[in-house]
C-alpha cells in the first residue's frame, strides 16, 4: 500500500494526460492543421496596425525629413524609403511617426525587425497570423511564406523594416514584393544604391533638442540655459537627450547637476539604464555595438581613437595620410562611415569627416579603462597636427586657411589631454600654434598656448623659465598686447639663459636682442632703441652677412624706430634699401617683401603723402593676397590701409570695395564685436552715406548698433554716435518717423552722458530740430532751435553769421505757424 501510494499522482489543479503503472504508455496523435486559404483570396482585416510605437507627444523636429518620407510613400507601389544614421539618432521614431500618419490609408501597417533573417521570418509570420488567425496553428516558416505570398498579391500595405543590418539582408525581400511601400532603417550608411537612395538622418537642431529635453523633464525657465548646454554636450542626439530628460524627471536632478555628472563620469552616465524602458537601448550600448562591428579592422579602430581627440566637425581626411597611404585610410574611413561612426562632409578640395560627440566620448572613456590607455593615441593625434601645421601647402594662398582650420582640433586636443600625456611633441605643437595665432592677431589664444608650452617645458625639466624660446614667444605676445614692461622682462630672461650656451653671435641671440630693442622702442625710449638696433644690425652683418633675412629684418626694425622718432627721411631711406635687398634675395612673392612695401606705404601716408603711399599699399596687398591668402591678418590690414588712403584722395568707391572685403574676410581674424571690426563697419557705413547708398548705410549702421549695445552699452558715446547716424540715414530716405526716433534717442543719451553743452549734444539738437521742421512739427523745431541758438551765442558770439542765420530760420518758422 505504501508502495502504491508512492506511485500515485497528485492532480490538484493540474490538467493533462496522466500515466501510472509499471508498464503504462501513452500514444498522442496531433492532427495537422488544414491547408491555409490561398493568400490572394484573403482580404486584410480592418486596421491591421503593428508598429511597436505609434504617435508620440514628445516627437520633436524632423518636419523636413517627414516631408521627404511622405513624398516617397505617396509614390507608386514598390516605393522604398531608406533612413540611415548612427545609433540613437531617431531613425525608428521617424519611421514609425511617419508611418502612423498613414493609418486608414494603407493597411496593414506593420513593423518587422530586420536584424537578421530569423527576425524577418518571425515578423512575417506574425503578420500572417494577424491577417488570417487560422495560421496560428501552422509552423512559423509556413506562416512567413504565406505572408510573402499575401504581400505579393496585395498593394495597399506599408512595412517598416527596422534596424536592418545590411542591404543584402532585405534586398531579395524587397525585390519579391513590388506592390506595397517600405520604410527601411539601418545603421549602415552605404550600399543602398541598388535599392533606393538613402536619407542620412542627422541629429536634432538645437531648438528641437531643447524642446525635447524640457518637455520630458518638465523643466522651469531658470533651467533653460543649463539644459541647452546639456543638449550641446550630448551632441543633440535624440536618444541621449530623451534618456537624460527621463533621468532628470525620475531623480529630480537639475540639468546643471546632470551636466556635472556627465563631465565627471561620462561612461557611468551613458551606461545608466535606470530611466530606459529598454535597458539594451542606451546610448552606450548602441555606440558600443557599432564599435564592435569594426573590432576586426585595426586601422579603423586606431583612426576612431585618434579622432576622439579632435573637434567633432571638420576633420580633414588628408590629416591621416601622414600615417597611412590614402588608399588604406579611405578603406578605414569607408568602414567607419558604413557603420555610421563617422560621416563624410564634402568640402572644396579636401573632404572632411564628422564624428558624433558621444562617439568621441565613448571611445575616449573606453580607451581610458583599456590596458593601453590613451597615451599612444594622444601622441599620434599630437604628431599628426604638428606635421600638418608645419606643412607648407602647395598653394601658398591657402596656407592660412589650412592652419586656421586645424585650430579647433588643437583646442580640443589641448582640452582633453592630461598633463602626464604631454610630451616634447606637445610642446612643439603649442609653440607652432602660439606663433601662428600671434601672426593672426589672436593674442589671447596665442598667450594660452605659450603658457601651455611653458608649463610642459618646466614639467619635463627645462628649468623655471621653460626655455629661451618660450620667453621669446611670450615677449612678442606682450609687445603685441602693449605690455612693454612684461615684454622687456621676457626678452631679458631669454638673453640671460641662452647667451652663455649659444654665444653672442648666434642667430637666436641676435633675434632676442632685436626683439628686446623693439620692446624698448614700444616703451617710448626711442634713442635707446635706435642705439640697440644699430648694434644689432652691425652684429648681424658681421655674423650672418648683409643679405641674410635676419639682417634685413633688423634693418627694417631700425627704419621703424626712426619713423617713430620722427626722422621720416632716414626711415624712408632704410625701408627703401631693405625693399631693394629683399627683392634681390627673396623675390617679390615673399611675405617679407610685402612687409617692406607696406612699411614704405605707411611712412609716406603718415607724412601726409597719400598719393605716394597708395602704389606701395597696392603692391603690398597684391603680394599678400597671393602669398598669404585673403583671410590673413596682414592681407586684411593692407586692404584697410589702402582703403583709408583712397578716401584721402576721394576714390570712395574703391575704398568701399576694399572695406567690404575686409568685413567678408574678418571671420577668424577679428572678434565679431571687436573694436577692429566695429571701426571698419563705421568707416564703411560713413562711406555709404557719402556716396548716397543710404539703404546699405542703414543696414551697416544697424549691425554696428547691435554690436555696440552688446559690447559697450546703449549709453556709450560711440553707441550714441551710431544712433545719431541712423537718424541721418533714415532722414536721407525720407523716413522721417524713424529718423526722429533715432535722433531723439541720441539727444536724450548725449544730454545725460555728455551734458547739455557738449558739441555732440548740440549737433543732435540741431539734427532733431531739422527733422521736426521737415515733418512739419514747427513748434518742436522752434523750441530746439532756440536751445541751439543759446548754445551758439555762447560759443560763437551774437554777431557770428551762423548765429544770425539761426535767428532768421527761427523767425521764418514762426511765420509758418
Amino acid at each position: 500500500m505504501d508502495q502504491g501510494f508512492d506511485r500515485s499522482v497528485f492532480v490538484a489543479n493540474n490538467t493533462g494526460i496522466v500515466s501510472t503503472g509499471d508498464n503504462a504508455s501513452i500514444t498522442q496523435i496531433t492532427f495537422a492543421p488544414g491547408t491555409p486559404k490561398p493568400a490572394e483570396e484573403v482580404p486584410a482585416p480592418p486596421d491591421v496596425f503593428g508598429l511597436h510605437s505609434g504617435k508620440s507627444p514628445v516627437f520633436k523636429g524632423r518636419s523636413s525629413e517627414q516631408t521627404h518620407l511622405k513624398s516617397i510613400l505617396d509614390g507608386p507601389p514598390g516605393s522604398v524609403a531608406v533612413i540611415t544614421g548612427c545609433g540613437g539618432v531617431g531613425k525608428t521614431s521617424l519611421a514609425t511617426q511617419t508611418a502612423s500618419q498613414y493609418r486608414g490609408h494603407y493597411n496593414p501597417i506593420w513593423e518587422i525587425s530586420g536584424g537578421d533573417a530569423t527576425q524577418v521570418e518571425f515578423g512575417l509570420s506574425r503578420l500572417a497570423c494577424r491577417i488570417d488567425p487560422g495560421l496560428v496553428d501552422h509552423p512559423s516558416e509556413v506562416a512567413a511564406e504565406w505572408a510573402r505570398a499575401w504581400l505579393q498579391t496585395h498593394d495597399t500595405w506599408l512595412l517598416v523594416l527596422d534596424n536592418v543590418s545590411s542591404p543584402g539582408d532585405v534586398r531579395l525581400l524587397l525585390g519579391e514584393m513590388p506592390q506595397g511601400r517600405f520604410i527601411v532603417t539601418s545603421h549602415q550608411a552605404t550600399g543602398w544604391h541598388h535599392i533606393a537612395p538613402a536619407m542620412p538622418l542627422d541629429v536634432l537642431d538645437p531648438a528641437a533638442a531643447l524642446d525635447l529635453l524640457t518637455t520630458i523633464a518638465a523643466l522651469d525657465s531658470e533651467d533653460l540655459s543649463s539644459a541647452a548646454i546639456v543638449c550641446e554636450e550630448l551632441g543633440y542626439l535624440p536618444l541621449a537627450i530623451e534618456l537624460a530628460a527621463a533621468n532628470m524627471a525620475q531623480t529630480r536632478l537639475r540639468p546643471s547637476h546632470y551636466l556635472e555628472n556627465l563631465r565627471a563620469a561620462p561612461l557611468d552616465v551613458l551606461v545608466d539604464d535606470s530611466a530606459s524602458d529598454d535597458p539594451a537601448h542606451t546610448v552606450a550600448r548602441v555606440i558600443q555595438a557599432n564599435l564592435e562591428r569594426i573590432s576586426g579592422h585595426p586601422l579603423a579602430k586606431e583612426l576612431i581613437r585618434i579622432m576622439a581627440w579632435y573637434a567633432p566637425e571638420g576633420i580633414p581626411c588628408s590629416l591621416f595620410f601622414r600615417m597611412e597611404t590614402p588608399k588604406a585610410a579611405h578603406a578605414a574611413f569607408g568602414l567607419l562611415a558604413k557603420y555610421s561612426l563617422i560621416r563624410f562632409i564634402d568640402e572644396p578640395g579636401d573632404p572632411t569627416l564628422r564624428v558624433h560627440r558621444l562617439v568621441q566620448t565613448m571611445v575616449m572613456a573606453l580607451s581610458r579603462i583599456s590596458p593601453g590607455g590613451t597615451f599612444d593615441s594622444s601622441c599620434t593625434a599630437t604628431e599628426l597636427l604638428r606635421k600638418a601645421l608645419r606643412d607648407e601647402e602647395p598653394e601658398e594662398g591657402f596656407k592660412t586657411w589650412w592652419r586656421r582650420s586645424l585650430m579647433p582640433h588643437l583646442d580640443s586636443l589641448a582640452t582633453k589631454i592630461e598633463d602626464d600625456d604631454e610630451t616634447l611633441g606637445s610642446a612643439a605643437l603649442y609653440e607652432i600654434a602660439g606663433y601662428f595665432l600671434l601672426g593672426q592677431g589672436q593674442l589671447a589664444q596665442a598667450r594660452h598656448y605659450a603658457e601651455r608650452l611653458h608649463q610642459v617645458m618646466v614639467r619635463i625639466g627645462a628649468g623655471p623659465t621653460g626655455s629661451p624660446e618660450v620667453q621669446n614667444l611670450l615677449g612678442q605676445i606682450q609687445i603685441a598686447a602693449g605690455d612693454t614692461s612684461a615684454a622687456t622682462e621676457h626678452f631679458k630672461q631669454a638673453l640671460d639663459e641662452a647667451t652663455p650656451t649659444l654665444g653672442e653671435d648666434s642667430r637666436s641671440i641676435l633675434a632676442y636682442h632685436m626683439n628686446h630693442a623693439r620692446a624698448i622702442l614700444a616703451a617710448g625710449d626711442h634713442a635707446a632703441a635706435i642705439s640697440m638696433l644699430n648694434d644689432v644690425v652691425s652684429d648681424c652683418v658681421n655674423a650672418l652677412g648683409g643679405d641674410d633675412p635676419l639682417t634685413l629684418t633688423a634693418r627694417a626694425n631700425l627704419g621703424h624706430a626712426y619713423e617713430v622718432s620722427g626722422d621720416t627721411a632716414t626711415a624712408i631711406s632704410l625701408f627703401s634699401q631693405v625693399l631693394f635687398d629683399r627683392l634681390h634675395t627673396l623675390g617679390l612673392e615673399h611675405e617679407s617683401t610685402a612687409a617692406s612695401l607696406a612699411a614704405l606705404g605707411g611712412v609716406h601716408f603718415a607724412n601726409r603723402d597719400a598719393i605716394g603711399a597708395i602704389p606701395y599699399f597696392e603692391q603690398a596687398l597684391a603680394v599678400r593676397a597671393r602669398v598669404l591668402g585673403n583671410d590673413h591678418l596682414d592681407t586684411v590690414t593692407s586692404q584697410n590701409n589702402l582703403a583709408v588712403a583712397l578716401c584721402q584722395i576721394g576714390e570712395l568707391h574703391r575704398a568701399i570695395s576694399l572695406l567690404e572685403q575686409v568685413i567678408d574676410n574678418s571671420p577668424g581674424i577679428f572678434a565679431p564685436d571687436g573694436a577692429e571690426l566695429m571701426s571698419t563697419r563705421t568707416r564703411l557705413a560713413d562711406l555709404y552715406i557719402a556716396t548716397e547708398q543710404h539703404d546699405r548705410a542703414i543696414s551697416m549702421y544697424s549691425q554696428l548698433l547691435h554690436s555696440q549695445i552688446r559690447t559697450n552699452g546703449a549709453d556709450h558715446p560711440s553707441t550714441l554716435a551710431t544712433t545719431n547716424m541712423l537718424g541721418l540715414a533714415y532722414r536721407a530716405v525720407d523716413d522721417l518717423s524713424r529718423a526722429i526716433n533715432f535722433y531723439e534717442q541720441a539727444l536724450i543719451g548725449r544730454t545725460q552722458v555728455l551734458g547739455r553743452d557738449h558739441q555732440d549734444t548740440f549737433n543732435s539738437r540741431n539734427n532733431l530740430a531739422y527733422a521736426y521742421r521737415l515733418a512739419g512739427d514747427f513748434a518742436r523745431a522752434i523750441s530746439l532751435y532756440e536751445e541751439t541758438l543759446e548754445f551758439a551765442i555762447k560759443t560763437l558770439g551774437p554777431r557770428n553769421p551762423a548765429v544770425i542765420d539761426m535767428r532768421n530760420n527761427i523767425a521764418s518758422l514762426r511765420a509758418k505757424q
